[in-house]
């Protein structure tokens, strides 16, 4: 009896240690809103798309190193949360970086243009039904990897029904030299200005936008 007691003291107390383990390991949380991001690039470096017209597809997060709602720090003591799924944070931080870059964003009801999720696979143009108006370019961004020094995503651009432009993009940050949780959160949205410019500075991008 008293060896059996021992056992499931012994339990009880290993439980115990890797739930506190556990939550010690869980790193410091950082939030990140859609609402405070505010563009830190300047519109004349890029020139170049303003006074473009785009609708802006639904972006899909296929990246394995994130979650539903965020994503860590490279070295994943920093959780980087958003109030809303981290495809919906990024393509709420776009839509702001467009329209400060001068270029002209529909509504996704556009036209007739509105479907929830696409259920093909990316890379493939839209069918007929789901076709941003004729000469609207629909842009989408699909993220493949995410930390706070690193962010790998493909852009895909479809005009007329016709997938126009496919391309990958990564983008790189210096560890952060910071542990202030509101320096940590200007910091991620730095990180969102360097994939904006990324893409419009690309030449490719431009040719097709």
């Amino acid at each position: 009896m008293k060896r059996g007691l021992k056992q499931v003291r012994y339990i009880v107390c290993i439980i115990a240690a890797l739930f506190m383990f556990g939550c010690a390991g869980g790193g410091m949380k950082v939030a990140v809103k859609q609402d405070n991001y505010s563009p830190g690039f300047k519109s004349s470096d890029i020139g170049r798309v303003k006074g473009k017209t785009v609708i802006m597809d639904n972006f899909i997060n296929q990246a394995g190193n994130t979650t539903s709602w965020g994503y860590s720090s490279a070295d994943k003591k920093v959780t980087y949360e958003a109030p809303v799924h981290l495809e919906s944070y990024l393509w709420s931080c776009f839509q702001k970086a467009f329209k400060h870059a001068g270029i002209k964003v529909l509504d996704q009801a556009y036209g007739g243009y509105a479907h929830p999720y696409h259920p093909y696979w990316w890379g493939a143009a839209p069918p007929p039904s789901a076709q941003a108006p004729k000469g609207v370019v629909a842009f989408q961004l699909v993220l493949t990897s995410m930390t706070d020094q690193e962010c790998k995503f493909q852009i895909l651009l479809f005009k007329n029904g016709e997938s126009k432009f496919q391309k990958d993009y990564a983008v790189t940050m210096p560890p952060s030299s910071s542990t202030d949780p509101k320096e940590l959160e200007k910091r991620s949205y730095r990180l969102i200005d360097q994939m904006v410019t990324s893409v419009f500075k690309d030449r490719d991008f431009q040719k097709a936008f």
